[in-house]
């Protein structure tokens, strides 16, 4: 099946996902993190495009982004993409390419999914270092350097990020959003939410509620969700 066009909507969040080709590990030592987020943050600067959120793993990136224009976010991950290879070739000295294909990406209702998608992203380290997985796992949530958690519960601030409407509306001052943020990533996210967000994200797909999805849909022809299983229903 041929795949389908990204959906790219300028002034609309989207969650993005760039992975490792074969699962190469591209960090290897903190320097590395710390040089890919500068290449970041100066990418997202050049082409106009909003950080909301983030999450480095070893063999994942993936962020939360607002893009200004069409093609401004295509062209600010191609840059990152470009800068880093470069980068950790020279460092390491290697060939070829780290990334598996090109990037993916979700186009993300405003408000409570860009709110479950931050949460979701500060849980993805330890899931990914964790064979048994719970929600007790939030002294690693807190400690874990590489993602923008410590920002939102003002535990180290990242004036690269620029906080989406979302986190504004959790409360009046930096301190009751901080205390509200914390409170949410603590009671993490159902199943349910977790697996719409990975196949939304794995496929391409708009990620919301259904009106949500009829309003992006009557604005492309693209197809924005997953058709369901089975023949169509006959008429």
């Amino acid at each position: 099946m041929a795949r389908l066009p990204r959906l790219v909507i300028p002034r609309q969040a989207h969650y993005v996902m760039l992975a490792g080709n074969a699962g190469i590990p591209f960090f290897r030592h903190r320097a590395d993190y710390a040089v890919l987020l500068n290449f970041l943050y100066a990418q997202c600067s050049r082409e106009g495009v909003a950080l909301h959120g983030y999450c480095l793993l070893d063999t994942q990136i993936h962020l939360l982004l607002t893009p200004g224009s069409e093609g401004g976010l295509s062209r600010m991950v191609q840059g990152v993409g470009r800068l880093y290879v470069r980068y950790f070739n020279k460092q390491y000295n290697r060939v070829g390419t780290l990334w598996a294909g090109r990037y993916k990406s979700s186009l993300i209702q405003p408000d409570e999914w860009v709110m479950n998608c931050l949460i979701y992203f500060d849980y993805l380290p330890a899931r990914a270092h964790a064979s048994n997985f719970s929600a007790e796992s939030s002294s690693f949530i807190v400690d874990y350097e590489w993602s923008s958690h410590a920002h939102f519960v003002g535990q180290r601030l990242n004036r690269n990020i620029k906080a989406h409407t979302a986190v504004w509306s959790l409360g009046n001052t930096p301190f009751a959003r901080e205390e509200k943020y914390a409170h949410l990533t603590q009671n993490g996210l159902a199943p349910a939410v977790i697996g719409q967000i990975t196949t939304a994200i794995n496929g391409g797909w708009v990620l919301g509620d259904l009106s949500f999805l009829e309003h992006i849909q009557s604005l492309t022809h693209r197809r924005v969700a997953k058709a369901r299983p089975g023949r169509p229903c006959k008429t």
